[in-house]
């Protein structure tokens, strides 16, 4: 593919990153596929974030900064979205860094019979496929697989990435950019490409390190899930959807105590669509339900993933 025809737009939301932000744009700029517009979004910074961001705009003409009062980081990735004018996008978080031919890997296999290339391909638990058909990749996305279900590491063909996608009240934080890829594989009728290569470097999430789950919140994800799906497909994917809220079911009862969830609609919901759907909770998870302890509950989940390494 021309690396002159088909250009990539960038978007960086940018809150408080003054010590990382410097090197993630500049990891962008030295990309080796140089037909880039980098849209950087200072979403009302209160360090020296825009005055860097300034900065790198003076150094090069490609990189664009939209100073915004403080929104949200959806609402951010949005407003560079909307002044993005290239065939192709893709997202990169203030305190994350780009390998040097990221986007070349990407673009070498974007073409006019997808509308989604998905970056590190490697994270699917699957034989390597240089395409995967939508239907099986919806199916992926609503459980979440690998890479799917966080904005970054792909591309996305702009004209897809209507408002629609990132259409969620500031509340929403974490699981946000779940629904966003499930409304987006339900936007697409075009398979998925997958780029078997490291096109990401992922630096510390702080969102995910500091929220709390709870069975509210969790209700609520599961709210905006049963939208993003159209109705006349809710049946085929329910399943899929029971796997993923049990797994929110476990990150909220590694963080609340029993009182907070025990009878809550969120939990009495899965434990009647697991009978319903012939699903049951197998013996480790019903342990971990039954356990009195928040501290014993976080030390069990703990070991769960130290011998998965």
């Amino acid at each position: 593919m021309n690396q002159n025809i088909c250009t990539v737009a960038v978007v960086v939301p940018v809150y408080n990153s003054e010590d990382t932000i410097s090197d993630c744009i500049d990891s962008i700029r030295n990309q080796t596929h140089a037909a880039l517009q980098i849209i950087v979004v200072d979403d009302g910074s209160t360090d020296g974030s825009g005055g860097i961001c300034d900065e790198k705009a003076s150094a090069d003409s490609r990189v664009i900064v939209i100073h915004q009062q403080n929104q949200g980081r959806t609402a951010a990735r949005y407003a560079g979205v909307a002044v993005a004018n290239c065939h192709w996008l893709t997202f990169v978080d203030s305190d994350d860094t780009l390998p040097l031919d990221a986007i070349h890997h990407l673009v070498a296999v974007a073409n006019d019979a997808t509308d989604i290339v998905l970056g590190n391909g490697f994270s699917l638990l699957d034989e390597k496929r240089s395409v995967i058909p939508l239907d099986e990749f919806r199916h992926l996305a609503v459980r979440a697989e690998g890479t799917i279900g966080v904005p970054w590491g792909s591309l996305y063909r702009r004209g897809l990435l209507t408002h629609h996608l990132f259409d969620l009240p500031r509340s929403i934080m974490m699981g946000e950019d779940y629904i966003f890829w499930l409304r987006l594989v339900f936007s697409t009728q075009k398979n998925v490409h997958v780029v078997y290569e490291n096109v990401y470097n992922k630096g510390q999430d702080h969102t995910s390190n500091n929220f709390v789950w709870t069975a509210d919140y969790a209700e609520l994800i599961q709210e905006y899930r049963h939208k993003a799906i159209p109705a006349d497909k809710l049946e085929e994917y329910e399943a899929d959807m029971l796997s993923d809220r049990v797994a929110n079911l476990f990150s909220v009862i590694t963080w609340c105590k029993r009182q907070r969830w025990a009878s809550s609609k969120f939990l009495n919901d899965i434990l009647a669509d697991s009978n319903r759907l012939a699903m049951p909770l197998n013996a480790k998870q019903r342990l971990m339900l039954w356990m009195p302890s928040l501290h014993l509950r976080r030390f069990c989940a703990k070991m769960a993933v130290f011998f998965k390494r």
